[in-house]
């Protein structure tokens, strides 16, 4: 990419943001309920980066980003300090240093008890973040004119088509060769031993 006169980058005034200052054993034991308690600010970061393609338009959801994450740690400290401190230090003296949770069950169920009770955060159930989650923003729709695509928000289109039903699959003809509901073509060697 190259860079021209007229390109204005941020200065250090537009990228002054507090830091989340806690360490990866920390962060990893609190990441579930981390992302739950700030999932509007994570989904609003992450639609600015995908529509704006241009980090320099999203710095102020990435403060927010970091601001959620820091008063999340905070109220973490404040309600759950205990559990959530042996909770961390298990992940951290785990096996190898690899932080499984497979070493640290009592602990974790521990601390979600805790932020259940104290700070009505329920962890995630498995599978939580890969569902499709509608996000509406309050965000105007970039208008870039060197955009690809356009440049509305469309509701996504689940459009699958309905698999056949009982009755119609006796009607397909069975398969001389690979499955019934579609064929393949024979490698080179197969097709010279069934002729």
């Amino acid at each position: 990419m190259s860079f021209t006169h007229d390109l204005k980058l941020p200065t250090y005034d537009d990228l002054k943001c507090p830091v989340v200052n806690v360490s990866s054993p920390a962060l990893r034991a609190g990441s579930f309920h981390l992302a739950k308690y700030c999932d509007l600010q994570f989904k609003e970061f992450m639609l600015c980066r995908q529509e704006e393609q241009d980090p320099r338009k999203c710095l102020n959801e990435g403060k927010d980003v970091s601001l959620c994450a820091i008063d999340f740690f905070r109220k973490v400290r404040d309600t759950c300090n205990d559990t959530f401190t042996t909770f961390w230090t298990c992940l951290d003296n785990a096996r190898d240093g690899e932080m499984s949770f497979n070493y640290c069950k009592e602990e974790q169920k521990a601390f979600e008890l805790c932020a259940k009770n104290k700070m009505s955060l329920e962890r995630p159930e498995p599978g939580y973040f890969s569902m499709v989650r509608m996000h509406d923003s309050k965000r105007p729709v970039p208008s870039d004119p060197f955009r690809i695509g356009s440049l509305e928000r469309h509701p996504p289109k689940l459009d699958v088509p309905d698999p056949p039903s009982l009755s119609q699959a006796n009607e397909y003809p069975e398969a001389k060769i690979g499955m019934k509901f579609g064929h393949r073509k024979p490698w080179m060697f197969e097709a010279k031993l069934w002729d």
